[in-house]
């Protein structure tokens, strides 16, 4: 399985809480954390699969 594969199947795990009605709390279903979880956001961001990930790459800077 390739590193886009993985990634891919991390993200499907990551998705946001529905409930009956469609009802939702905004967060993660998964880890718990508001959606879009920074899981996901590292899933499905264009970056090199390979490389490291720390949050401070995506902040903004003034």
């Amino acid at each position: 399985m390739s590193a886009e594969e993985r990634l891919a199947r991390i993200a499907e795990a990551h998705h946001k809480s529905l409930y009956s009605g469609g009802l939702t709390d905004g967060d993660c279903s998964e880890c718990g954390w508001s959606w879009p979880c920074p899981t996901y956001v590292w899933a499905t961001t264009a970056r090199d699969p390979l490389a490291s990930w720390n949050p401070a790459d995506d902040e903004e800077t003034p």
